[in-house]
């Protein structure tokens, strides 16, 4: 009788169903695919701005920049001339007047670029470069 009862109880254990071991549901969107963003950082010599000081100390308006150094976000932009254009962004520039930047002066900028994932379609996606903060030093005597 005591196998009989143990038996049964071990065959009623293994038909129960599984109680908190079920799968979640899928999401219905895949995360991995949606833009995200990653830091961003340059270092250059300046060619030419212009500045607009913001009354919350930041600052507004576009630099063009000779990347020299990068991370490997910004890898694509290394030796290559590229216009940054930013609103509200934290700068310190220096004793540099921002309304007449010096040619040559030594810039590094810090922020964000979206990407996608590489195992991702990346046909249509463009890459958004968002500057957040940056100092513009004078060129070096």
């Amino acid at each position: 009788m005591k196998r009989f009862t143990l038996a049964a109880l071990a065959v009623a254990i293994l038909a129960m169903p599984s109680v908190g071991l079920a799968k979640a549901p899928a999401p219905k969107s895949s995360m991995k695919c949606q833009a995200h963003p990653v830091s961003y950082r340059v270092a250059g010599n300046l060619e030419s701005g212009s500045l607009t000081a913001n009354s919350d100390g930041t600052y507004s308006g576009s630099l063009v920049v000779d990347v020299k150094r990068t991370n490997r976000h910004a890898r694509a932009d290394e030796g290559t001339t590229v216009t940054y254009t930013f609103t509200s962004a934290k700068l310190k520039l220096h004793g540099e007047d921002p309304s007449a930047l010096t040619a040559s002066s030594r810039a590094k900028l810090k922020g964000t670029i979206t990407k996608l994932a590489k195992k991702c379609d990346q046909t249509g996606f463009t890459p958004t470069v968002t500057i957040k903060r940056g100092t513009i030093k004078p060129p070096k005597a």
